[in-house]
Order: C-alpha cells, then structure tokens, then sequence
C-alpha cells in the first residue's frame, strides 16, 4: 500500500514576528518621512500666506496715511508760500486751503498752526495737540522744515484719532487729528484668511489697527515655538515661521500678521492622526494575527493530544465492548483484537489465513459466511453476518460481522469491518425465547380472561381461551378489535385519561365490559407494562366481580337508605354536607318538618303512617328532587339540600305547597303542614353537622309560626337589618347615578386584534373600594331599581361608543347584560331603539347579552325579545352557556349570534381532560350552527392556546385584558393595536 506524507508545514510563529516587526519599523521610518515633508510644505504655506496677507495691509494703509501726510506738507509749503508772496492775506488764504483740505480728506478732523516758542513761553498746550503729541513730535524744539510725524493713537469724543505734525517753519507746524476709523475702513477688504490675524503698530510697538483672527492676535511670542513632540520627533529647531512684519516707507509703522501653529498645522494634525490610526491598526492586526495563529497552535496540540487519548478510549472500549475491527486482504484475516478475546486465534495471534479462520467457524454457519461473504465481494455491497465460532479451548462464541470493499490508495481493493462479540446477546435471547414459551403456556391454559394490548394504539395483540369462552369472540375477531370495543362508546374519553394518568399503574379497577350479546359484565382489572414481540404492551387480567359488587351495594344502600321512604338517611345526609363543606361552594340546608305525623301514627297506626310518609316522599321528589339532594331524617322531617340559588323564596314555598292538598292512603285522608328551617354554607355554619342543626333548629323554633319559612334567626337578624341599609345605599346610588361603567376588551385568535368591548358596571365606594354587580343587582331586580338602572347603563354604554368612534375605534361593538327582571319588567326593544336614535349608533354598536336563566325563567318572552332584535340589527350573544341551561334542544331554535362558553369550564380547558371535552363539544355546537363562540375567563396563555388551537371564535379574560375605566382602556389601546395585536 501506497505511503502518504505528513501534512504539510506553514511558517513558524517566530518567523511570523519577525517578518512582522520589521515590516513595522520599515512602516514607522516612511510614515514619520512623509509627516516631516509634510509639516515642512504646511508651515511653508502658512509663512507664504501670513507675508501675503502682510503685504496686502501695508499697501491698504499706506495710501490714507500717503494722504494725511501729504495734505499737511502742501499746507505748509503752501503757508510758507503765501507769507512770501501776500504776507497780509496769508492768514485768510490759510483758512480756506486748511477747509478745502478736510472737505477732501475727511479722515482729518481738526487742523491748527501750532507756534512752538509761544507755546513753550506761554506754557500752553494748542487745541489740537496734547503734551503727549509735544513729546513725540518734538514740537518744543526749533525745527528746520521737514517731513510730518505721527503721534500715539489717544480717545476723543470724536472716536479715536491719531495725531499728525508737519513743520511749517522753525518755530511753527501744521498739527491735525486723522482718524483711526480710515485705517480700519482701509483694511476692511484686504483679503486674508480667516485664522491669519495682522496688526498696524507704530515705531514704539503699539497697535493702530487690527484685524483677522483674535485668538491669533492674542497668541504670545512663545506660540512660535515649535511644541516639544514636533521637536523631538520630527527633528524642528528654532520658532515656526508664522509670522510677517512689513514696514511702511517712509512711515513709522509696521504690519505684523501671524497665525497660531494650532491652525497652522491643523492639516498637518489630522494627517499625524490617520497616520497614527493606521499604525496602530497595522500593529492590531499584527498583533491579532499572532493572538489567532497562537491560539490555533495551541487549539491544534490540543486536538491531537485529545484525538491520541480518544484513540486510546477507543481501544479501551473495543476491549471492554468485547468489539474489533477486522480486515481481509490477500486471503489473510487481521483485526484488532489484541488479546484474542474475540476472534480466539490461535496463539494470541492478530492475523490468520482465512483457511484457518473458516476452520474455526461452526459447520452450521460456514457456508452460510462464505456465500455472504462472497456476495459482498462481488457487488461491492455491506456485509451483514452472524455467525459461530468455536475457541481452542472448545467454548462457542457468537459473532456479529458487518464490513464492506473498499479500495486503498494503491488501487488494492479490501475488505474491512467491525465485528462484535455478542455472545451474551444471543444466550440471554435464548433465554427470552424459553421465557416466552412458558409465558405462553401460562396465558393459554389460565382459566381468567386474559389479553395484551398494545399500550400506544391500544389493539388487542393476544388473548386466551378463557376470554374467547367469556366474551363470546373468536380469538381472530379479538385480535381484530381494540380495548375501546369492549366498552359503552361513553366510556372511551374516560379509559384515554386514565390510561394517561399514574392510576392505570395502581391498585385494580372495576370497568363495565360488553360480551358480543351486548351482556354487561362487571369485571376487576389487573394490569401490568410488558413488552410483548418488541413493542410496549399491557397485560390484562379480568376478574368477573358482578355478583360481589352487587350484593356490596344492596349492603351500603340499605345502610344509607331510609327502608321506608328509599331516600338516602341522615347518615348519608351528613355525609352529603361534609363533602359539599369540603369542595367550599356555597349551598343551603332545609329542614322539612312534617307537622300531624304522630296523630296519624297514633290514630292509623305505623303502617298507615309509613303508607302517608311515603306520599309525601312522592310529592317532594316531584318538586325538588332534581334540584338537589333530598334525604329522610326520621319519620316526620325530610332534609334538602341543593346549591344556595337553587334554594330560592319561590323553591321553597313549593316545598311547603307539597302539604296544601290531602293526602290518601287507604282510604284515610290526611291534612299535614309543613315548617322549613334554612341554613347555609359557609354563613351559618362550615361543618356539615353544625348547619343540619341549625336548620332543624330554625324550623323547630317556628313550628307555631304563621309563617312556613324560616332562616337561623341571629344570621336572619343581622342580615335583615345589612340588607335594609344596603337597599336603601342602592336607592340612593341609582338616583344620583353613582354607579362607573368598566369596560372589558374581547379579542380574536390569534393576533388578540380587538373585537369588542363588554360594559361592567362598579358601584365605587367611599374608602375606594368597589362593589361589583353580582352583590347589588339582586336587590336592584327584587326592589325594581333594575329598570332605571338598565336605561342609564344603556345612555353610559352608549356615550362610551361615540367616544371609542372620536379615538379610532370605528366598528368597535359593545355588549351589555341584560338581567332576567329587566327582560320582564320593561321594553327592553323599544328602549334600545330610542338610545340607538339619540345617539345616532349604528344598528351593532351595543350587542345584547343574556344569560340562560333569562331562558328559563322567561323562555317566551325571551325568545320573541331577542327576534325583535334580530329584526334591528343588533346580536344576541348566550351568557354564561352551559351552566343553568339544561336542554339543548330549544338552542336550535334561538335567534342567537354568540355563545360565551362560562369561565368554570374555561379554567380547567388546558389541564382537566372534563372541561376540554366540555368545551371541544360547545365550539363544534356553534360551529354547527353558524353562531359564534367566546370564551369568557382566559388567565393563562395555554388556555388561550387551547382555545385557538380548537376553533374559538374571541376570547375574554383578565390574560387579554382586565376591566376598566374608557378613559384608561384608550390609554392603553389605541386603533392600530386594536387592529393588529
């Protein structure tokens, strides 16, 4: 076989830096040459333009004082002139030549004849000059005719001005105030930049005229020179050359103009900074080069010390996984198996023949490895064998082969594989297989119905003979069959949650089976998790316990039955309360006291007294016995006991309406009377003994009453008197409207885009509290208050749909709760009507809400309401839908658009396989009919998740929304949200 060379070698990590480093200096020596030619060119250019600007001031300036100087010389030649020539009109001559000047220079203010050697005699200063004019002229001393001087620059009245003598003769000169102002007019269009600054200063220094840039003019001498990282790295000796002074012939001033070297190398600046930044991201990417070519050393040692310790793992797990890998080629076998543990060569050998190898394998399985092997040659396919081989010291091993034909870098072809010890593998399926045969025998031949299922499709996969004999199938039509066949349909959404739950794996359960007849058989199920051909299965046992179970339930029925009423006694009774206490909700207790039953036992005797106990039973089942739990408590009292708003005023005068009429037996007749004592939960009592007592007492304390119903008197009392106070708060509120609209947000699945609102009405209390409208709509609808208090929650309802169609929300509707006594003391139609025209509201804008007691209560009435408003265009939504309202077949008939499934089947939607049933058969009712479904109380996301997922229509719940004011529901809402959550 071919040999192959080692990987191939880049460069070093040193050979790296080195490059690198150089490559850095030799980077370093041309950036700091370029920025020293650089700064050479840029302070060149700034000295050229601070010479240019210079130049340009001088000549700008030179003319107005050219001008000054020159009009005060011709005075004085002129003066000098006309003394010579007219010496009497000199003076006159003088004055006039003196006006025209300053009408033509008007930068002269003020002319005068100054005469030193008056002047100096007389001790006094002339007009125009000052003593400080004096000294600079030298306007004491006699003086020849000469060319004119300039005086300091001093502040007049005038502004400020500078002071300019010519001599006249030796003892007097012509003196004139020029202004400052022309030499500043002068300079104002001289071109220059806007960081060059220049001055005019006279032959002491000082300043006539400035201009350009301040902060330039500020700058010290020691701005010049060059700053010390300039110096030191760019080799700069000596000041920058930034400034120019050029002199004014023949004028005693100068220009200087200047610019700061800040400016002046500004240029320079940004280019040191790019150099800068480029420098340093060279020695960053030089430095990151060798930060990676590091690391993917190290990476790469590492990978090849860990690739070393895996190879040395893998040899260790082929010899602990009793696995190796073989190869043939040239008709030699060779493999890894170090220690012969698996192959068993001979010798501890790691190669052999294949003569010698087929000479180990077992007779049975040789021919068989040749043929496979050969085929796998021949069509360069895998090779898959199992075979046996017998080991010198005579033991038999169990092999599993897989391999296939490659070719090798020379062209050689080879064939080479794993091979796996798999001994044990086949002895322990030995072992199964006997297990299975015993099983089977035990299977068979037990007289119990058994069978196995399969636990994920839940098909029957085997049965025995006992079940073929008891169910009355054929073993083919049981293996046909699943678990469900054996059941009532009914049953099937039960045996799938159990199933599913950790009960299935506890003690036995009782299920009813169905033989082919369609005979009921109670059977006991014992059942355990097998694997059965591979697949996971259940084992089932089924005991017939029909015969046990039914004479266990004659035993408990008779111990909690009254034996001559048949109704449940009152040790079932109390069993009854303590298991309602226990679930928490509230429900009523009536004592029914049968007043006449021992005069009729004493009179007729006990078996008419049973035969008149028994009739009044009859009656009692007639009128409660549907609606709630009715028990026998001895002979002469009765027991009910149902859900607080079961137990109404109107169930309980039906109650005592059972003794209006005679009863019959045996041809006796016999007038009774009927006393109730009502308890309730949790108000009157939390255990259940202690409310069955204090209902007895209630009715035994008012046997003489001439009243028929009585409550536990201290809760009555106190009651009675809280109630009288609230009706009277209540009144007073619906008066003076002291009730606040809160408004609910329902959505859409599954972008939550908003699709209307329901108004719920708050009565806000004085310490901030709110009283919501389950506490004082009952007595708004006992009281009659319910009718005005529907109108202005229509008119408040109505007010908020303009203010949602002011804020966006155009086609926003808004469904109110239409309570049973508003729906039948007043015109609900004819009220909604006049709100809709005086608000001009569209015919959707307000939807109508009913709850199923409306239905119940009013169910005429009710359905001819809710077609009127069908006629007008508004919809009908069902409230609260599946709790009061029991027969589904009147829904067909209902003009509803809307069903809102009730919150208590909503809030165990994602957990509780009942309420999911509950609420997958109310959307599929809807869907049916065309009408739309709303969930009502969503607080967790999986619950809206669930109800999208089976077809929901909108959702309702404080997860999408709580109730609250419009102004804070606008706040927090706005159309674009509404739109698309």
């Amino acid at each position: 076989m071919a040999t192959t060379s080692g990987p191939p070698k880049g460069p070093s990590l040193l050979s790296i830096f080195v490059f690198g480093s150089l490559t850095a200096v030799l980077l370093f020596a041309v950036l700091m040459s370029g920025l020293r030619s650089d700064l050479r060119a840029q302070l060149g250019e700034s000295s050229h333009r601070t010479h240019e600007v210079a130049a340009h001031v001088s000549q700008a300036v030179r003319m107005p004082l050219r001008f000054s100087a020159n009009s005060l010389t011709f005075i004085a030649e002129e003066s000098n002139r006309l003394h010579s020539v007219a010496p009497e009109q000199s003076e006159v001559l003088l004055k006039g030549m003196v006006a025209e000047i300053m009408r033509r220079q008007p930068q002269i203010l003020h002319i005068d004849v100054v005469d030193a050697a008056a002047s100096a005699s007389s001790g006094t200063v002339p007009e125009v000059s000052t003593g400080t004019v004096w000294a600079s002229c030298g306007m004491g001393e006699l003086r020849t005719v000469g060319a004119p001087c300039f005086g300091p620059v001093e502040k007049t009245a005038g502004g400020e001005v500078m002071y300019v003598a010519a001599p006249f003769d030796e003892h007097r000169r012509i003196v004139a105030d020029m202004q400052v102002a022309a030499l500043e007019r002068a300079v104002v269009n001289v071109p220059h930049a806007n960081d060059i600054f220049f001055a005019l200063e006279d032959a002491q220094g000082r300043a006539i005229v400035q201009g350009g840039d301040a902060r330039a003019a500020a700058a010290d001498a020691n701005a010049l020179v060059a700053p010390w990282w300039v110096r030191h790295l760019f080799g700069w000796q000596g000041p920058l050359p930034l400034r120019a002074t050029t002199a004014i012939e023949p004028y005693p001033f100068k220009v200087v103009a200047g610019i700061t070297y800040q400016k002046a190398l500004a240029p320079w600046r940004r280019q040191v900074i790019a150099a800068t930044a480029f420098y340093l991201f060279y020695l960053f990417a030089f430095a990151s080069l060798l930060g990676v070519i590091y690391r993917s050393g190290k990476v790469q040692r590492y990978y090849i010390e860990h690739l070393q310790a895996k190879t040395q793992e893998l040899h260790t797990a082929q010899r602990v996984g009793r696995t190796a890998i073989w190869t043939f080629q040239q008709g030699r076998l060779a493999c890894t198996d170090e220690e012969g543990e698996i192959f068993g060569l001979p010798g501890g050998s790691k190669a052999a023949s294949v003569r010698a190898f087929l000479a180990m394998v077992h007779p049975q399985d040789r021919a068989p490895l040749i043929a496979q092997a050969g085929a796998a040659w021949r069509n360069q396919d895998n090779l898959r064998a199992e075979f046996r081989i017998r080991t010198a010291d005579g033991s038999e091993r169990s092999l599993s082969a897989g391999g296939k034909v490659v070719v090798g870098q020379d062209g050689a072809r080879f064939m080479t594989g794993t091979v796996v010890d798999v001994t044990e593998q086949a002895q322990a399926h030995r072992r199964q297989a006997e297990s299975e045969q015993r099983f089977h025998s035990l299977f068979d031949r037990n007289p119990l119905p058994f069978w196995v299922f399969d636990a994920e499709s839940l098909r029957i996969l085997e049965v025995n003979a006992a079940a073929v004999q008891v169910y009355g199938y054929t073993r083919e039509e049981f293996l046909a069959m699943t678990i469900f066949d054996l059941r009532d349909p009914g049953e099937s959404p039960g045996l799938v949650a159990y199933l599913a739950s950790s009960d299935a794996r506890g003690a036995p359960k009782v299920w009813t089976h169905r033989t082919r007849q369609g005979r009921a058989i109670e059977v006991r199920i014992h059942a355990a998790d097998i694997v059965f051909n591979g697949v996971p299965a259940r084992l089932v046992l089924a005991e017939d316990v029909g015969q046990q179970l039914a004479g266990e339930r004659e035993l408990a029925y008779r111990a909690s039955h009254d034996p001559v009423t048949k109704l449940p006694n009152q040790h079932a009774l109390l069993a009854k309360l303590d298991e309602l206490a226990a679930e928490g909700q509230p429900f009523g207790v009536t004592y029914v006291q049968l007043l006449g039953m021992d005069a009729v036992a004493d009179t007729f005797g006990i078996n008419v007294a049973a035969g008149v106990l028994r009739a009044m039973t009859a009656r009692l089942v007639q009128r409660v016995g549907g609606d709630g739990f009715l028990a026998a408590v001895n002979d002469e009292a009765f027991a009910w006991v149902a859900p607080r708003e079961r137990m109404s005023e109107a169930a309980l005068q039906a109650v005592v309406q059972c003794a209006a009429d005679p009863l019959y037996f045996e041809e006796t007749q016999h007038q009774m009377e009927i006393v109730l004592g009502v308890a309730s939960y949790p108000k009157d009592g939390s255990q259940g003994d202690v409310l069955f007592a204090r209902a007895a007492l209630a009715a035994h304390a008012h046997v003489r009453s001439h009243r028929s119903v009585h409550y536990f008197e201290p809760a009555l009392a106190q009651q009675s008197k809280e109630r009288m106070q609230f009706s009277a708060s209540l009144r007073r509120a619906v008066r003076r409207h002291e009730f606040e609209m809160y408004f609910q947000p329902i959505t859409g699945f599954p972008d939550q885009r908003l699709i209307g609102l329901e108004a719920l009405m708050r009565w806000p209390q004085a310490d901030g509290s709110l009283i919501p409208p389950s506490t004082f709509i009952p007595v708004c609808e006992e009281s009659g208050l319910i009718v005005p208090l529907g109108r202005w929650v229509l008119s408040q309802v109505a007010k908020a749909s303009l203010q949602l169609k002011e804020a966006g929300f155009d086609d926003l509707p808004i469904g109110v709760n239409i309570s049973p006594a508003e729906l039948r003391g007043s015109d609900l139609v004819a009220n909604l009507r006049a709100v809709r025209a005086a608000y001009e509201l569209a015919d959707h804008a307000i939807h109508i809400e009913l709850t199923e007691s409306c239905l119940i209560e009013h169910r005429d009435k009710a359905i001819e309401v809710m077609r009127q408003l069908r006629a007008d265009g508004v919809a009908v939504a069902l409230d609260d839908f599946g709790t009061g309202f029991s027969s589904l077949s009147y829904l067909h008939d209902l003009p509803i658009d809307m069903l809102k499934i009730d919150q208590a089947f909503i809030r165990g939607v994602d957990s509780d396989a009942r309420s999911a049933t509950i609420c997958d058969a109310i959307i599929a009712l809807g869907k049916s009919l065309g009408i739309r479904v709303i969930a009502e109380g969503i607080e967790r996301p999986a619950q809206y998740q669930w109800l999208y997922r089976h077809g929901c229509d909108g959702a309702q719940g404080f997860y999408l929304g709580r109730p609250e004011r419009l102004a804070d529901f606008l706040a927090q809402w706005t159309p674009a949200r509404a739109r698309a959550e």
